[in-house]
């Protein structure tokens, strides 16, 4: 049986690789980081590496805030292939959601954790630039941030997990679903 379904065009499948593939290390990393000692918590003379990892996962929340603007401007000016006729329109109408929730997520995650550096007493760094200062230290609000930041990552967790679910699903079902996200 051959695949007639639409594909992505390439700038779409490139932009999706490449985001997952970054969200996915920042995932990872921002669950490491935050279990690293402060520096306060080390006994003297020895130094905590945890400032470089927060660097380093703002840099790369600033770098894919940029890729996901560019996909996003993409998509807006880009029409996605339709699903299957195979699929259920109740399916249908849930990868919708999901892929929409995806898109709110991908906003709503470099945003809230901008905000949150943006009151820390610590400068916000974007690959050693020092950018400039947008509102005072505030700890309350920072801590606000903080909080949605995170519950946004372990959304965003869910929400991969359910995508990846589907797409397994999908495949084993032979929908061609990931045909249409691949780079043949």
């Amino acid at each position: 049986m051959t695949n007639t379904a639409p594909r992505y065009d390439r700038v779409q499948i490139i932009l999706h690789w490449l985001i997952a593939l970054i969200i996915l290390g920042m995932i990872g990393l921002g669950l490491f980081m935050v279990e690293l000692p402060k520096q306060s918590e080390l006994p003297p003379g020895e130094e905590s590496v945890r400032a470089f990892y927060f660097l380093l996962h703002k840099s790369m929340g600033i770098s894919v805030a940029f890729l996901i603007l560019a996909r996003v401007v993409w998509r807006l000016t880009h029409k996605a292939p339709a699903l299957p006729d195979t699929i259920s329109k109740w399916q249908q109408k849930a990868a919708g959601a999901v892929h929409g929730l995806f898109y709110v997520l991908m906003v709503a995650m470099p945003l809230s954790g901008f905000m949150q550096s943006t009151y820390s007493k610590y400068s916000t760094k974007f690959w050693g630039i020092k950018l400039p200062r947008l509102a005072e230290a505030d700890q309350g609000m920072r801590e606000l941030y903080s909080q949605i930041h995170e519950c946004l990552a372990f959304v965003l967790i869910a929400l991969i997990v359910i995508h990846l679910a589907a797409v397994i699903k999908h495949k084993l079902a032979g929908s061609g679903i990931s045909e249409r996200m691949s780079l043949k």
